[in-house]
């Protein structure tokens, strides 16, 4: 069998790598091994939201899976036909819902299969995008690009504990649509979500309370919904955002004990001012997830963000190494404008 092979500490070293990797090979059908996983963190290998996902996609596209083990670095994937339209997976900790959706959701779209998912986890837990994030920013990025994707969180699940549930409707994708965000209105208003779980509600209202006069000193407007509700493990997440036509832009932050709830209000208020005022049309963690999947869309795309990550790059040398695209990134004005060509060079 001949792989592609990939070197997952390339770059930040992350599970990003893995995540984009996987999805590129069940979408080409591509086989794929990727070595030296998280090579560079205090805890290298597999982890439990990187075995989840890699076991979803094993399931629905019957593939020969090798490696996957919690600690693993390296695991080789050989993509199939899709064979199911239905999955629950209970990660048994606060494992992250959200970067098994990352993964999963293109996959299952951009390869022309239709997908129900249950994820039992942690919905709001620390690096990766809150389920707020994801339901209202993400998502949208998604159906911008044609990707069919519906998600609703019945319970919160923080860490240590998880038990959030999750489930998510994946449709088929045919073609990709090309996106032109060069260019954005001025933003004059936000929405501000706060939620917490297992405290009082109280808590999220302050948060609420610290984003929104961060953002009216700003001069911007900032509707508040602040939600409380039970949990297994205490704990609280904040989300600014703003969803429109000419922009997909957020920022959140999530709560820890000890961490005053003002501070996690201030955290997520300061994160979108700082995009915003770089003219970006999307946010940096939405181009992580976003772009790389342009290289697939039938006609170039121009996308302006607040800056370049080690995230993005390596995103985009993997598509560039699965599809033969093309792509470059141009200073304009505070952020960048990036040009994504999938014809190539």
């Amino acid at each position: 069998m001949e792989y592609l092979e990939v070197d997952g500490s390339q770059g930040e070293g992350g599970g990003q790598i893995l995540r984009t990797a996987v999805a590129f090979s069940a979408i080409k059908r591509t086989p794929v091994r990727v070595v030296k996983i998280r090579a560079g963190r205090d805890v290298p290998g597999l982890k439990r939201q990187h075995l989840s996902a890699l076991k979803v996609l094993a399931e629905v596209f019957g593939g020969d899976l090798r490696g996957a083990a919690e600690g693993s670095q390296d695991v080789a994937f050989v993509p199939g036909a899709p064979r199911v339209d239905a999955v629950s997976a209970d990660m048994g900790t606060a494992a992250s819902i959200t970067l098994v959706l990352q993964a999963v959701a293109p996959a299952v779209a951009l390869s022309g299969s239709r997908l129900r998912l249950r994820l039992v986890g942690g919905t709001d837990v620390p690096w990766s995008p809150t389920f707020d994030y994801f339901s209202r920013v993400a998502a949208a990025g998604y159906r911008a690009l044609g990707i069919g994707l519906e998600v609703e969180a019945s319970r919160r699940g923080y860490y240590p504990r998880g038990g959030g549930v999750v489930t998510a409707s994946i449709d088929p994708c045919g073609v990709v649509r090309p996106i032109d965000l060069a260019t954005r209105r001025p933003v004059t208003s936000v929405t501000v979500a706060s939620r917490c779980g297992g405290l009082p509600r109280s808590v999220a209202q302050r948060q609420a309370d610290s984003a929104a006069e961060i953002l009216r000193r700003a001069g911007l407007g900032a509707k508040s919904e602040v939600n409380a509700g039970e949990s297994d493990s205490p704990g609280t997440s904040l989300l600014v955002s703003h969803v429109t036509g000419d922009a997909l832009l957020g920022s959140d932050a999530i709560g820890a004990k000890g961490k005053p709830a003002e501070e996690v209000g201030r955290e997520a208020a300061e994160g979108f001012l700082a995009a915003e005022r770089t003219g970006g049309c999307i946010d940096a963690n939405l181009a992580d997830m976003l772009l790389p999947l342009l290289s697939m869309a039938k006609g170039g795309s121009r996308v302006k963000i607040p800056a370049m990550t080690s995230h993005l790059e390596s995103g985009l040398k993997l598509a560039e190494l699965f599809t033969g695209c093309g792509w470059k990134a141009e200073p304009s004005g505070d952020g960048l404008l990036v040009i994504v060509t999938p014809e190539g060079p």
